[in-house]
């Protein structure tokens, strides 16, 4: 096993959607392909690094201002993909996020026995 093997304590939810990443140097535009309450992954237009700190805004089909994550930071980089660790967030904002990546989760029918 890789000494980097961290297990996930999040659920993640399989969306495709468009967001925003911001750090002081720069603005990059990407595809989140999954997300968490703890972080996202990310395939971006603009190289960042790991340990990078970025504000992350996303538009949400349900909702009239974007979802935007105070601060998160790069655990990973793969060419143009790489991953953040939510680190602040406002608590309302939180809350949001939850509701969204719920709505996306697959939820097994319940079998009786």
């Amino acid at each position: 096993m890789p000494k980097h093997f961290k297990l996930r304590t999040f659920q993640r939810a399989m969306i495709c959607g468009t967001g925003y990443y911001l750090s002081e140097d720069f603005l990059g535009k990407g595809t989140v392909w999954d997300m968490s309450s703890g972080g996202w992954r990310i395939q971006g237009d603009h190289q960042v690094k790991i340990g990078m700190r970025l504000t992350l805004r996303m538009d949400l089909p349900e909702e009239q201002v974007p979802l935007e994550i105070e601060r998160a930071v790069v655990q990973w980089v793969s060419g143009q993909d790489f991953g953040v660790h939510i680190q602040k967030i406002h608590p309302s904002t939180a809350l949001k996020l939850e509701r969204f990546i719920g709505r996306h989760l697959c939820i097994l029918p319940h079998v009786e026995r």
